[in-house]
């Protein structure tokens, strides 16, 4: 692990694909990527798991991250996949409590760590920051409330095409197609349906030329037929 990070955010051009980081000043990306120290995963490493210590805000530049909760039986429930751009790690950074859930490297990843101490340092030199994070926190709010109303959904077709969706919206909006690194089961357990039925709604969506699928990846290749069958006008 390198401890050398250049102070330049146009150096990582991953943060630019969060809103969040963009509308900070450049003075403030700038004091977020002094604070940061880079950290990388190999493929099934955790990063972190439910009841650690908080250790600080994180930043994912390459790969994708697993996040993964416990059912009352035991078993892995999905809960999320986190794309590069995104930021995460702040629920802890709030209320000082433990970590809420598993987060697993799905392949090699290389990440931005923003140390606990130094967010703390952050935290107490300017105040302003706490606002500034709570527009972090609360995008993930809202976005949970989607994902609940999602999911409640009685139409498996409809919960299909609006996870898929999601993906879209935390997209580079000049992507023209959104590849998916995820296979056909995983994908299952962020819309709480068996690997039977969510193949049968992929497979639809594959022969309206919404989508298209290979082994371990989905990619969306027809945003507005996408959005109809999401029913999202």
């Amino acid at each position: 692990m390198s401890s050398v990070l250049s102070n330049n955010a146009h150096a990582y051009p991953e943060l630019l694909l969060s809103s969040w980081f963009c509308s900070l000043t450049e003075s403030h990306q700038q004091s977020l990527l002094s604070a940061s120290r880079p950290v990388d995963l190999v493929a099934r490493e955790y990063l972190f798991h439910r009841g650690d210590t908080f250790n600080g805000l994180f930043v994912l530049l390459t790969g994708s991250l697993w996040i993964s909760g416990l059912d009352s039986a035991g078993k892995e429930i999905g809960l999320t996949v986190i794309k590069p751009g995104e930021w995460f790690g702040e629920i802890a950074l709030f209320d000082g409590q433990q970590r809420t859930h598993d987060v697993l490297a799905s392949e090699p990843c290389r990440l931005l760590q923003m140390p606990a101490n130094k967010l703390n340092s952050l935290i107490a030199a300017d105040s302003e920051w706490w606002p500034r994070f709570g527009r972090l926190l609360t995008a993930k709010v809202r976005l949970l409330f989607q994902n609940i109303e999602d999911r409640s959904q009685p139409s498996a077709a409809v919960r299909v095409a609006r996870k898929l969706y999601e993906f879209v919206l935390r997209a580079p909006e000049s992507s023209a197609r959104i590849d998916i690194e995820m296979g056909q089961e995983q994908f299952g357990q962020l819309v709480s349906l068996s690997r039977q039925k969510t193949n049968q709604q992929l497979k639809y969506l594959e022969s309206q030329q919404v989508i298209a699928l290979e082994y371990g990846k989905i990619s969306i290749i027809s945003m507005s037929k996408l959005k109809r069958f999401a029913q999202i006008s």
